[in-house]
């Protein structure tokens, strides 16, 4: 399976052709450089365009178009990635060989209604419409102070990196919310539409020269190709002693967030042994945390490691009672600090090896994640799959060992349970 790339005026056109699938997937991948300011622009636009259009101007029409559609999937999101602000629409429908032949066209257009004709009248946003929007995005936004797991991580970040991208929170604020209004949300629109960047993915058993044509048709942005820079943030040196704060709350359960950042990364590290790393670190099952800190100490309820390569940071997370904070923080260091000194077991490097294979083998298995796959492939300049099977074997146990002398604490924040006991 071999990605087609073909250039327009104002990006990429990727053709994934596959068989092996009954549905067509499209993806159209909007990236601007960062801006903080844009983050609840984003988030409202997303939620905005997907409840209605100019021609279908209410969230029951809509859902009754798709549902003459075949229960045609519409989605859309905003995220960060790196360096990018990064705006997506998805859509998912049946190959029109098994329905009608219409469909291929009849879905792209109601993509094209999504994306180009907002529910707009005389030069802003509908106001009804706005105001359901904006209550939906404000109740999203105070909520997710209840959810400890992902707030502890928002407060984490804040002191890792003052003034980094991953820094901001990615939900947004009120106070940017309470800036937006039905005029300025619509300008920000069309800026959004006339200066992004734009990739559109699809993927299925389709025609290259008509995939093409139909895409020219019916998503003809006006922006000129221009580069945005590099997705990756700059890596940063080991300064200072560790940040440590905690904050109370009234959870029962005290949240622990550490902050971890990598530098003088090589290529084949970046690419390659950071996952069998974190694999063992803490990104499965099996992994030293999980055994040694859940399993046989009984410390956490739950713990584990995540990589953001494009910011160069890892992200330890659990849920503990606050009389083992200090025990936990301390195993975590040992096993971290092991890791520079000493070669970890065969079993426990094998089974990384094998489970990061088998999450690879199990990208052809969905449309979805084939084109997931692909996006981030072009984003973050990854090998092909085969390519990445050849190299993830090619890690050895001394690479572990140098990447983790590569890897330190910069900040552990922990949202204390108001309710747990005390040491």
């Amino acid at each position: 399976m071999k990605e087609k790339i073909i250039d327009l005026k104002y990006g990429k056109l990727h053709i994934i052709k596959t068989k092996k699938f009954r549905t067509i997937n499209v993806k159209v991948v909007l990236k601007e450089k960062f801006n903080p300011d844009n983050i609840t622009k984003n988030n409202f636009l997303t939620d905005y365009l997907m409840m209605s259009t100019k021609k279908y101007n209410t969230k029951k029409k809509l859902a009754l178009r798709t549902e003459e559609l075949y229960s045609l999937y519409l989605g859309a999101y905003s995220k960060r990635r790196g360096n990018f602000s990064v705006v997506r629409f998805n859509l998912s429908f049946l190959d029109p060989k098994y329905t009608e032949k219409e469909m291929l066209e009849e879905s792209f257009e109601l993509l094209h209604e999504i994306i180009f004709n907002p529910n707009v009248k005389r030069g802003s946003f509908d106001k009804e419409l706005f105001k359901l929007v904006a209550k939906d995005l404000q109740t999203e936004i105070e909520t997710i102070k209840e959810n400890s797991r992902i707030y502890a991580v928002i407060q984490m970040v804040k002191h890792l990196g003052e003034g980094k991208p991953y820094s901001y929170n990615g939900y947004g604020t009120i106070e940017d919310l309470e800036k937006i209004t039905p005029t300025n949300i619509y300008q920000y629109y069309k800026e959004l539409l006339n200066t992004s960047l734009v990739d559109i993915y699809v993927a299925g058993d389709v025609n290259d020269d008509e995939i093409e044509k139909i895409v020219l048709e019916k998503l003809n942005f006006k922006t000129i190709k221009k580069d945005k820079g590099s997705i990756q943030l700059e890596e940063e040196k080991k300064t200072g002693k560790i940040k440590e704060i905690i904050d109370e709350s009234s959870f029962n359960q005290s949240k622990l967030a550490i902050g971890c950042k990598f530098y003088n990364l090589t290529e084949f590290e970046r690419k390659y042994v950071l996952n069998i790393f974190n694999l063992i670190l803490g990104g499965g099952f099996n992994s030293l945390f999980m055994q040694e800190i859940r399993e046989k100490a009984s410390l956490a309820y739950y713990i584990n490691s995540t990589i953001n390569k494009p910011d160069n940071i890892m992200i330890i997370q659990s849920g503990i009672s606050y009389k083992n904070y200090k025990k936990t923080v301390k195993l975590i260091k040992e096993i971290m600090k092991r890791l520079t000194k000493e070669l970890i077991d065969d079993s426990i490097f094998e089974s990384a090896v094998v489970e990061y294979i088998s999450v690879l083998d199990e990208v052809n298995d969905n449309l979805d994640d084939i084109l997931e796959y692909n996006y981030t492939k072009d984003l973050l300049d990854l090998d092909e799959l085969e390519e990445r099977r050849k190299n993830i074997k090619k890690v050895t146990k001394e690479d572990i060992r140098g990447i983790a002398k590569k890897v330190y604490i910069d900040t552990i924040y922990l949202l204390k349970g108001g309710n747990d006991e005390k040491d």
